[in-house]
């Protein structure tokens, strides 16, 4: 009596999700964050898919159990907060306001109730042996206005229709009747996997959401303009609302646009001047090839730097030209700063900027000339040697 989940169908739709503009478009829709519910959605359904299983419900012997009881609380409990969670999926991805419109909800081929649909019987199932045994509205699920209560006793295993029951007790002093109430696993199982199932009716969903998007995009034309600091201006917008703020291709365009902006002026070796222009140079050469990527709705990574470096020590620079604190990244960048191979302003400027424009460069021309990265220590075995 296993619940049969496929496990990677919610992987699958993680996966499509977690695309770059994708979360950006949900995170406020009439002033709203929907990927703040699609996250937590897709937690609690990896949970359920995974833990379902492993929770032990198959009703051993006859009568009382506190650990079968305890179970099947929290199978019971589980399959709901899964089917909650992938009802929520459905109200922010289909814009889904009332529960009659969501799918299954008027349903009723797994549990047969005439008066409720499965959803609705699901929940009193719930009520009755996990949430609310002690306070019960009803004894069918059917919300009564006459005032009388149920209670239902402990859980016992195997009786003669269903796999656990209960008696479900009246607070109305005429009525002495121990109603039986039960249920059975595979209806349980069947009513999780179905609704697991519309995993399926989201993951096209998304898929058409995104492919939405892209044609939208594709067909708005990026204007071409001559000044490369106007240009980035522009592509910056159109990433926006192309990839989102923090997507696509923003720290390519950002980085750009601050090293063409940096001011190399105060640098007086003639020569490093020269490399920084050939340096920026390449860096314009990127932007007709961003524009192009971000006009065709496609994200190539480029590195404008990785290609450049390899090596731990350059990593610890470049964590130090991110967080402007970082004391390993400084140290070395100080080593580098005493070499003749660097001008003299990268000791004594307190620009960021300016100090990673001046190794970015170097390290850009060494790559260039040598057709792979020059190592730290290469650097300075080549500045001793130039001494």
């Amino acid at each position: 009596m296993i619940i049969n989940i496929d496990k990677e169908l919610i992987s699958i739709f993680r996966k499509q999700v977690n695309t770059e503009f994708f979360s950006e478009k949900f995170k406020n829709v009439n002033g709203k964050n929907h990927w703040n519910v699609i996250c937590s959605a897709m937690d609690w359904i990896t949970t359920a898919a995974e833990g379902l299983p492993s929770i032990n419900v198959e009703p051993k012997g006859f009568g009382y159990d506190h650990l079968d009881t305890l179970n099947l609380m929290q199978y019971i409990i589980t399959i709901d907060v899964m089917v909650d969670s992938i009802n929520q999926l459905f109200r922010v991805i289909e814009g889904i306001n009332k529960t009659k419109d969501l799918p299954l909800a008027d349903d009723r081929t797994i549990f047969k109730q005439t008066k409720l649909s499965d959803y609705d019987y699901f929940k009193h199932i719930r009520a009755v042996f996990s949430t609310h045994p002690v306070n019960l509205t009803s004894v069918d699920g059917v919300h009564n206005n006459t005032g009388e209560r149920f209670y239902a006793s402990w859980v016992a295993t195997n009786s003669l229709d269903g796999d656990y029951y209960v008696f479900l007790y009246s607070n109305n002093p005429e009525k002495d009747e121990q109603i039986p109430f039960d249920i059975k696993i595979r209806d349980l199982n069947l009513y999780g996997e179905k609704r697991y199932n519309l995993l399926n009716i989201l993951i096209e969903k998304v898929k058409k959401i995104r492919q939405e998007h892209i044609n939208l995009h594709k067909q708005s034309s990026i204007p071409t303009l001559s000044n490369p600091i106007e240009q980035l201006e522009v592509l910056y917008e159109e990433n926006k609302k192309r990839f989102g703020y923090r997507y696509g291709y923003v720290e390519e365009i950002n980085y750009i646009y601050i090293s063409l902006k940096t001011c190399t002026t105060l640098i007086a070796e003639t020569y490093f001047q020269d490399i920084i222009d050939e340096y920026k140079s390449y860096l314009k050469s990127l932007i007709p090839i961003i524009l192009d990527g971000l006009q065709n709705m496609k994200k190539d990574r480029y590195s404008l730097l990785e290609l450049f470096w390899t090596e731990y020590e350059f990593e610890k620079i470049y964590q130090y030209f991110y967080d402007k604190v970082h004391p390993l990244g400084k140290e070395y960048l100080k080593i580098l700063s005493k070499t003749k191979t660097f001008p003299a302003i990268l000791a004594t400027t307190e620009d960021i900027g300016l100090k990673r424009l001046i190794v970015d460069a170097f390290l850009y021309k060494e790559f260039k000339k040598k057709g792979k990265p020059i190592s730290f220590q290469e650097i300075i075995r080549l500045s001793k040697e130039n001494t």
